[in-house]
C-alpha cells in the first residue's frame, strides 16, 4: 500500500476519534499535541492488528471467524469515513519521538483500557474516565444483585460470579491487549529514563508497579472499580510526575 495512502488513513482515523470523543472533563485530561495523537493512533492500529491475528488463531473456529468479521466491518467503517474526510494535522519530525510524547501515548492508552474494560462490564465510558468511584460501585452493585436474582436456583463454580457479569468479552480482550502494549512502551522506551529528582525516581518505580498490577488485575477480571483505582490513582498521576505532563485547563 502506498505510504501516502497509509498516512491519510491514519490521519482520518484520528479526526474520526476526535469527532466521536466525549466532552466531559475527566480526572486526568492531559494536554496533547499532534505528535502524541498520531503516535497513539499508530499504537491503536498495532493493537487492533494483534487482536485480528488472535481472532484468526484461536482454538474455536466459529468464534474466531465471527471476531474476524467484526474487525473487518470496523475497518470498512473507518475506510468509509476516510472517503469524506479532508482533515490533516501537523507532526513535528524533530520532536516526534521523545519521553514526553511516549508518556502521553501511555496515558492515552490507559484511557482506552478504561473504556474497553468498562464496556466489558456494562459501565459507561464517561463513568470510567471520571473519578466518580461511587457511581461505578452503584452500577456494579445493581448488576450483581440482578445477576444473583437470575441465578439463585442454579449451581455454579466458585469463580463464575464475575464471569456472568461480563457482557462483552471482545472489549475485555481489547483491554488486556492495550495494557500489554502499555507495558511494552514502558519497558522499551521509558524504563531507562534517568533523573536526579527523588520525586521522579519514586514516580517511575510506582509507575512500573502500577503497570504490572494493571495486567494482573485485568487477567484476574477484577472489578471495574479496581481498574479505575489503578489508572486514576497510580498510572496517570505517576506519568504526570515523572514526565511533567500538563493537564488541560
Amino acid at each position: 500500500m502506498d505510504n501516502s495512502l497509509i498516512c491519510s488513513i491514519l490521519i482520518a482515523i484520528f479526526f474520526l476519534s476526535v469527532n466521536l470523543g466525549i466532552n466531559n472533563i475527566f480526572a486526568h485530561n492531559f494536554s496533547t499535541d499532534d505528535d502524541s495523537s498520531f503516535l497513539t493512533l499508530i499504537n491503536k492500529i498495532l493493537i487492533e492488528n494483534r487482536l485480528l491475528n488472535d481472532s484468526l488463531t484461536i482454538n474455536s473456529i466459529n468464534s474466531g471467524y465471527s471476531e474476524s468479521i467484526a474487525h473487518t466491518k470496523n475497518i470498512e467503517k473507518i475506510l468509509s469515513d476516510i472517503l469524506v474526510s479532508e482533515e490533516s494535522f501537523s507532526v513535528d519530525s524533530d520532536q516526534f519521538y521523545n519521553n514526553t510524547i511516549i508518556a502521553l501515548v501511555v496515558a492515552n492508552l490507559a484511557d482506552e483500557v478504561l473504556r474497553n474494560y468498562g464496556h466489558a462490564f456494562g459501565i459507561p465510558s464517561n463513568v470510567m474516565l471520571s473519578m466518580n468511584f461511587s457511581k461505578v460501585a452503584n452500577i456494579q452493585n445493581m448488576s450483581s444483585n440482578k445477576n444473583n436474582m437470575s441465578t439463585a436456583h442454579a449451581s455454579h463454580l466458585p469463580n463464575q460470579a464475575n464471569e456472568t457479569i461480563m457482557i462483552d468479552r471482545d472489549s475485555y480482550h481489547n483491554a488486556i491487549q492495550i495494557s500489554n502494549r502499555m507495558s511494552e512502551l514502558y519497558n522499551d522506551e521509558l524504563k531507562g529514563f534517568l533523573s536526579n529528582s527523588t520525586n521522579v525516581i519514586h514516580a517511575m518505580s510506582r509507575l512500573a508497579n502500577a503497570l504490572i498490577n494493571l495486567n494482573d488485575y485485568l487477567e484476574a477480571k477484577e472489578s471495574p472499580y479496581k481498574i479505575m483505582e489503578n489508572i486514576h490513582g497510580e498510572i496517570h498521576p505517576n506519568l504526570q510526575v515523572a514526565f511533567n505532563l500538563t493537564l488541560k485547563r
